[in-house]
């Protein structure tokens, strides 16, 4: 699978295949994606939630959220999906607003306004980000009558503090950049990627 090549299209292939670039979106789902078809299940999700070390009750709460908010927009069809499944090939189509604009359209990575995000509002060296500085982050993001961006972009940001929950309160650059691409849940679960391209899009 690759990137779509605008944000209308779907992304070609069912799964991800060895060798293909994938967008950094496609990479930041594909450690839920257990049997690699392309398709991820509510009970996949739960699984790789748990894996990373989120508890039970909040393993749930995503699975609700995360399901709920993008099957129907990632399924590919007028009919919502009854088993509410998420399509990797339309991860790009779950793309709200009022977010940090750090995937583009297409779920490419945007290096650059990553970069901006910390240069405004976090501290000098803008290397970290306290929980703080992300709720200021949320509200700068805030589009105009997008109520569920603003749920969205709230759920991602608690959901990654709490994922890194760091000792000293500041959740470090790097460790955000791995989030995006999907490198983080590997290194927390300790499972390896199937292959090299669905950990991270060179």
């Amino acid at each position: 699978m690759v990137a779509p090549v605008d944000a209308v299209s779907t992304a070609p292939g069912t799964g991800f295949t060895e060798g293909e670039r994938n967008s950094e979106l496609q990479g930041h789902v594909a450690f839920f994606d257990r049997d690699n078809d392309g398709i991820i299940w509510p009970s996949d999700t739960f699984i790789g939630l748990r894996e990373i070390r989120f508890s039970l009750f909040w393993t749930i709460v995503a699975v609700l959220v995360i399901h709920g908010g993008f099957s129907y927009m990632t399924w590919g069809s007028w009919l919502p999906d009854p088993f509410f499944r998420l399509k990797i090939k339309r991860m790009h189509r779950a793309k709200h607003g009022s977010d940090s604009e750090s995937y583009t359209t297409t779920g490419e990575f945007d290096e650059k306004r990553f970069n901006a995000i910390f240069e405004m509002y976090s501290q000098p060296p803008h290397n970290k980000l306290s929980f703080t500085e992300g709720v200021r982050m949320i509200h700068g993001n805030m589009n105009p009558f997008d109520p569920f961006g603003w749920t969205a972009a709230v759920f991602e940001w608690w959901a990654t503090y709490y994922l890194l929950w760091p000792e000293d309160g500041y959740l470090r650059k790097e460790d955000v950049r791995e989030v995006y691409d999907g490198s983080i849940f590997y290194k927390l679960s300790n499972r390896k990627p199937t292959y090299a391209e669905a950990l991270k899009a060179n």
